[in-house]
């Protein structure tokens, strides 16, 4: 197992995007054949080759990346799930060591993982999605979440790629607080359930939260704050003896109040921002960031005397619940918080839904009255049109 490489979704720190479906016609995208194509095409963009006479090369790009020498390999592969990828690299280092086929197919596959190999360094980009969840239409694939490793003069190459061949659209994926947050919390409630065989301690090792101040002060623009891992179930414990059995979020809430006693800083306003949570397990950066750490399974000597042992560990099943609420943000369906925390946030929050659905009856009542006050006015003047008036004659008279 340890010659088989990593998967390529961890211990990388991707920028994350938005992707628009992506138009590919009748002939299917996630397919070898068509997957071969798009690398070749791909190749001979970032080589500078010509294609029927017209030149494709791109303006400094070779300045650009002459530290990475010559790109060696482009390969685009469909991307399965971890124990697909584990069956695949063991098939190509033993190739009679598992007899169950490494192919991964299309209904089955996470996504698309691209791989640029220059002399000097390995560039990837991975356009993922939630199988059996995430739907496209006809002639369209839809793989919303797109994680990118490239320099930017190569990453502006690659998106100006996609949009062309796909007739796609790239956009920046921003995090906001309750997200990390929520991430952060999923984590602790898969860690303590009652089935768990990991501790916080072990998993979640030492925490550190950054708080931003976008729009108060140009002076200081973030506070860094770290949690040693002792300390860290502390506030989890404490949180959930406060809340007293409600499902509100148990660290939020204590570390809320540990920021209003010792630095006298409200986290519930508005111009406060938790803008990074960095911890053993991930690192989530609102600008568009992130780096995962591989899970840790279970162990292989678990007891057999539990009569329904998990079939996956907690550190495993958080991880996958943060994959699959990246996918449903990047495809704008996101629902990663509980209903009771949403309501709560709704009613406290200056800019909730509560308060736009007022101000737009606010706006609708106004647009209303400046109607009704626009059709007098017309009928009015319609009146005045249509009132008799005196012809030359009366007038001499």
């Amino acid at each position: 197992m340890a010659d088989i490489p990593l998967y390529p979704l961890y211990n990388s720190t991707y920028h994350i995007y938005r992707l628009s479906p992506l138009y590919h016609g009748a002939s299917p995208l996630l397919h070898e054949r068509t997957l071969r194509t798009h690398a070749r095409r791909l190749r001979d963009l970032l080589k500078g080759d010509n294609v029927r006479g017209v030149q494709v090369n791109f303006p400094g790009s070779e300045n650009t990346l002459h530290n990475a020498g010559p790109l060696e390999d482009c390969r685009w592969d469909m991307l399965g799930d971890e124990d697909a990828w584990i069956v695949a690299h063991g098939q190509a280092i033993d190739p009679e060591a598992s007899q169950i086929s490494s192919a991964v197919t299309s209904d089955l596959a996470r996504g698309i993982h691209i791989e640029l190999q220059y002399a000097e360094n390995t560039y990837s980009a991975l356009l993922l999605r939630e199988p059996g969840t995430t739907s496209s239409l006809p002639n369209f694939t839809s793989l919303p979440l797109l994680l990118v490793k490239m320099p930017a003069p190569l990453r502006e190459i690659f998106f100006n790629h996609l949009s062309t061949t796909f007739d796609a659209r790239i956009a920046p994926l921003k995090l906001p607080s309750t997200f990390l947050t929520a991430t952060l919390e999923s984590y602790f409630r898969s860690l303590t359930a009652d089935n768990s065989t990991q501790t916080i301690k072990d998993t979640i090792q030492q925490l550190q939260i950054q708080l931003a101040f976008p729009t108060s002060t140009t002076l200081l623009k973030h506070i860094d704050i770290t949690i040693a891992r002792e300390d860290v179930p502390g506030f989890v414990t404490q949180g959930k003896a406060s809340l007293k059995g409600s499902k509100r979020s148990p660290f939020t809430s204590a570390f809320t109040v540990y920021l209003k006693k010792h630095l006298a800083m409200d986290l519930s306003n508005p111009k406060i921002h938790i803008s990074r949570i960095a911890c053993g397990a991930f690192v989530l950066a609102s600008e568009g960031r992130i780096k995962l750490v591989p899970p840790t399974p279970l162990p292989s000597d678990i007891s057999a005397s539990d009569a329904s042992p998990p079939a996956t560990s907690a550190a495993e099943q958080a991880t996958h619940g943060l994959y699959s609420a990246l996918v449903r943000e990047a495809s704008g369906t996101a629902r990663f918080l509980p209903d009771d925390i949403v309501d709560e946030l709704n009613v406290s929050s200056p800019t909730s839904s509560g308060s736009l659905r007022r101000d737009r009856k606010k706006r609708a009542s106004s647009t209303t009255d400046k109607t009704s006050k626009r059709q007098k006015g017309r009928e009015k003047t319609a009146k005045e049109l249509r009132r008799p008036c005196l012809n030359q004659e009366s007038l001499v008279t």
